[in-house]
């Protein structure tokens, strides 16, 4: 199995106030906890929606600013287009990302409980995702989640980060 992975890095970070993608945690940046958390797991790495050294960057499909359904679709359309089997998505400001998350996710599609924009899609699903974002049905992810029957498991406690005192 080809295993794209993409972390969605394109948000506006209005409730933290500033660039969640490089709060500080541990003296690195979010985003490169994320990169570094998902680089074993995957043959190749993505970031959606925004430029990092070293990284190849890919765009929100149909467009910018949508969310992470935006940066999920950008993530399966060019996991298809490159002939991967699935995509391994999740955010810049999770941590506890565990080194096991494609096992525990296998087979998807299926997210991690409490947290839907951590999941296992299968690439051949972005015709799909893109044709509901530009049929102007819900652009809600947990709709997707629950139109595509994936499965949520438990993959540990994960720190979701929306706020500086959340880094603390």
């Amino acid at each position: 199995m080809k295993i794209l992975g993409a972390i969605l890095a394109g948000g506006a970070s209005t409730r933290f106030g500033s660039d969640k993608a490089l709060a500080l945690f541990a003296g690195k940046p979010l985003l490169q906890h994320a990169i570094d958390a998902l680089a074993p797991q995957v043959d190749t790495l993505v970031i959606v929606g925004r430029d990092w050294p070293g990284q190849t960057r890919i765009d929100d499909l149909p467009a910018a600013g949508m969310g992470p359904i935006g940066g999920l679709c950008g993530a399966l359309a060019h996991g298809l287009l490159h002939e991967f089997d699935t995509a391994l998505v999740a955010p810049c400001d999770t941590l506890g990302l565990p080194a096991d998350l494609v096992a525990r996710l296998s087979p998807g599609p299926a997210v991690a409980q409490g947290q839907r924009s951590i999941g296992l899609w299968p690439s051949n699903l972005a015709p799909a995702l893109l044709a509901r974002l530009t049929s102007g049905d819900s652009r809600a992810l947990h709709v997707w989640v629950e139109t595509t029957e994936a499965r949520e498991v438990d993959c540990g406690p994960l720190h979701n980060i929306n706020h500086p005192d959340d880094l603390g």
